[in-house]
């Protein structure tokens, strides 16, 4: 057991900044905020501007399951463009996961419309992935084996963060990215899964 674990070390420390191991299961998630939009008009004396982004520098995980053996959570390094969280989270059996409160605020003058989420599946993980895009339906999904990651709307992933909605001058959005071990049973060995990520793109409105 000892050297299976310091393998797993080895593998954490040579992964930086993309979803690393999961099923004895390690995640370093990168999630990606894009801002498109089309002209920008400006009306009279009047300024006009587009500034949509992440609020804050970092994010705490919520930690999710019974016990703390085979899991761990790392914190979110936060810019106005992109979410990463650090390599080194572990989910091993049902219950665990890892959940992120972020804060999307529209500090422009603009209206924001949120058009699109679309998963990139990790690679490498040794499980088939199920990407599910965002939709007005549904929150953005990524199924790879026991590990489940979600964009939604709530800590529960209850609600939906869908696409359609709008953001006004100022308004502020809450989107939780949660990753959590969703088998039903322990994992029995350790699997690695790189490059999964959420992008958001929202268009002037």
């Amino acid at each position: 057991m000892e050297s299976r674990n310091k393998k797993l070390t080895q593998i954490l420390v040579a992964i930086v900044l993309t979803i690393t191991g999961l099923s004895v299961a390690f995640a370093a998630l990168s999630t990606t905020l894009n801002i498109t939009t089309s002209s920008v008009k400006q009306a009279g004396p009047d300024v006009v501007s587009w500034n949509v982004g992440f609020q804050g520098s970092s994010a705490t995980a919520t930690v999710g399951g019974s016990s703390d053996q085979g899991r761990a959570c790392t914190d979110a390094t936060v810019s106005p463009s992109q979410v990463t969280v650090a390599s080194g989270i572990q989910l091993s059996k049902p219950g665990d996961s890892c959940t992120y409160q972020l804060t999307i605020k529209n500090s422009g003058t603009i209206p924001a419309k949120l058009n699109s989420i679309t998963p990139t599946s990790p690679t490498g993980t040794g499980v088939t992935c199920t990407p599910t895009a965002g939709s007005t339906t549904g929150s953005a999904k990524i199924v790879c084996g026991n590990i489940t990651y979600t964009l939604a709307g709530s800590a529960n992933g209850a609600t939906n963060f869908v696409t359609g909605t709008t953001l006004t001058a100022n308004q502020t959005t809450t989107a939780y990215l949660i990753a959590a071990f969703t088998g039903t049973s322990p994992a029995s060995s350790a699997i690695t899964q790189s490059g999964a990520a959420f992008s958001i793109n929202y268009v002037q409105n």
